[in-house]
């Protein structure tokens, strides 16, 4: 072997320093991980000997779990670090980052995250209701340990959910406590509606009923083979598939057959206590207020405004609507049903419009 291939025996000061060096990391490592395991809320239970040696944790809840300290820190120290030949010390691949740099893999107790989320899912319950337009109306049975409610979302269809937050930040990943919507919550509750959304024929048909200002009286499902009854500006009570209503250039029959839309010329607001509802209609407005009074109880009329000039009609829903919507005020059904407790901002509304754009026009304030 020639002399630039020998290797120098190390000098016995060097082997000192570097058990000294060696020893310092390890304690350093100890260090971290007892500092860690403080900080996610666990004690440790057993005595700290050595980086690969197992340490039993518990949480305050009891929850127990055994790590070794190296992979508590990060799951792929343990198979790049063994124990150095004189024990007590240790070794690292040549070229390792430093531990400071990697991320820690210790995490809090799962059962008690877990325990956490749902308390914090449970109390914003109510608050995803109101974000999706979910009505609440009971309590409802549950397969699981969960609480459930009957709800109904703003297009009328009733289903049971569970009654926790999906949306809640910090969700631990293995349950999925019955949720209809994906694992952020972000989708919607309602699995008719979404079914709704993802099938063109439903999305072009109530486009074209909302661009008509034609009412949709029945709740609609995610089939195209149904039918259903509508209330078209004029009052006229029709039903129809939604196949053969796609294909008709307006979906009411009867102003189909005429071969002319109706433009709406009467605005109104009515209620029946509970529920109030601004529109639109054309002639006199009794078609549509009948149609109301007969499907939805809505017998009360606050406002009934006929002959407004060509426009005015829809530039006033427009802005009731919208004022509204600004306003934090949401319907309870639909896109202009809402709580009998916001009726008189209805009006104020109304009122307001008609004053700063056609405050000379003839109209008379019912009760």
């Amino acid at each position: 072997m020639s002399d630039d291939t020998r290797t120098t025996a190390p000098s016995p000061e060097d082997a000192l320093r570097s058990a000294r060096l060696l020893a310092r990391a390890e304690a350093a490592v100890m260090a971290l991980f007892a500092t860690r395991a403080y900080e996610l809320g666990w004690t440790v239970r057993s005595k700290l000997s050595g980086i690969l040696d197992h340490v039993a944790l518990s949480c305050d809840a009891g929850h127990s779990t055994q790590v070794t300290p190296v992979t508590a820190l990060h799951p792929k120290l343990g198979s790049t670090i063994v124990p150095a030949p004189a024990g007590g010390a240790f070794l690292m691949a040549t070229g390792m980052t430093s531990l400071g740099a990697f991320p820690m893999a210790l995490e809090e107790c799962q059962h008690c995250a877990r325990k956490r989320w749902e308390e914090a899912a449970r109390a914003s319950f109510a608050a995803y209701a109101i974000e999706t337009d979910l009505r609440i109306l009971a309590d409802a049975a549950s397969p699981n340990e969960y609480p459930a409610k009957d709800v109904r979302c703003l297009h009328g269809h009733e289903f049971t959910i569970t009654a926790m937050n999906p949306r809640t930040p910090g969700r631990v990943p293995g349950i999925t406590y019955g949720f209809t919507t994906g694992f952020d919550g972000a989708g919607d509750p309602c699995v008719t509606c979404r079914g709704i959304s993802q099938t063109p024929k439903l999305v072009e048909f109530k486009h074209r009923a909302r661009e008509q200002s034609v009412m949709i009286l029945d709740v609609m499902s995610d089939r195209i083979a149904q039918t259903v009854r509508l209330c078209c500006v004029a009052g006229h009570l029709t039903s129809v598939g939604i196949n053969t209503g796609l294909k008709r250039e307006l979906l009411c029959a009867r102003c189909s057959g005429v071969g002319v839309r109706p433009e709406p010329t009467v605005y109104y607001v009515v209620t029946d206590g509970a529920t109030v509802k601004p529109g639109i209609s054309s002639g006199d407005g009794r078609g549509r207020l009948d149609t109301h009074r007969s499907q939805h109880g809505l017998g009360q009329v606050r406002r009934l405004i006929t002959d407004l000039p060509v426009g005015a009609a829809h530039d006033l829903e427009r802005h009731v609507l919208d004022c509204l919507a600004s306003q934090g005020i949401r319907p309870v059904i639909g896109s202009e049903y809402f709580d009998a407790a916001h009726i008189d901002r209805v009006l104020e509304l109304a009122d307001g419009w008609f004053a700063a754009n056609l405050p000379n026009f003839p109209w008379t304030v019912t009760a």
